[in-house]
């Protein structure tokens, strides 16, 4: 019996320094968490005060608003991701949303052909028509899409995009905004 007992003590000594140890643990995950977090934060706002300064239409990023349409009787939604002005294109992301066939959706990388004097025009109030394609990320053909982008002020305004599929063409009608 006096076995059991050494055993039983031995055991919950060892228990109890495993759970100190996953408590300095977790203190020690923690304060590394935080500091991550503080040292990521001050990592980008020494970037944006050091970046070059660009033209306010540059450094402005484009939101989409979510829009739909409807192609051979199936609702398709289009969500299109924040676009960064990269050289003379829009780049972001964007998901096709097929129902009732969501077998059919699609994600992808969306290219709009935005050279500066095209992005000065625009900044100005004045209609643009646009060019891109759609890449999407199975490695399938990208898709040519061709637009209108009409201001309504300086930082939104209305968007037509058209999409040439296998299906036919497909049309969104949305809304865009600016903001850094």
């Amino acid at each position: 019996m006096e076995h059991l007992k050494e055993d039983y003590i031995a055991c919950s000594k060892a228990m109890d320094g495993i759970r100190r140890r996953g408590r300095a643990l977790l203190s020690l995950s923690t304060a590394l968490g935080f500091s991550l977090v503080l040292f990521s934060s001050g990592l980008e706002a020494q970037n944006v005060t050091s970046s070059p300064k660009m033209g306010a239409t540059v450094k402005r990023r484009m939101f989409v608003d979510p829009s739909s349409t409807t192609v051979s009787h199936n609702k398709v939604r289009l969500i299109v991701g924040p676009l960064t002005h990269q050289g003379n294109f829009y780049v972001g992301s964007y998901q096709l949303k097929v129902f009732p066939y969501l077998f059919k959706s699609e994600t992808g990388t969306l290219n709009l052909d935005a050279p500066y004097e095209t992005g000065r025009t625009f900044a100005e109030g004045t209609e643009v028509k646009f060019t891109g394609k759609a890449t999407n990320n199975k490695g399938a053909k990208a898709k040519v899409i061709s637009g209108k982008a009409t201001p309504s002020d300086k930082d939104k305004g209305s968007l037509i995009f058209s999409l040439e599929t296998d299906n036919g063409r497909m049309t969104f009608k949305t809304s865009y905004h600016f903001a850094e």
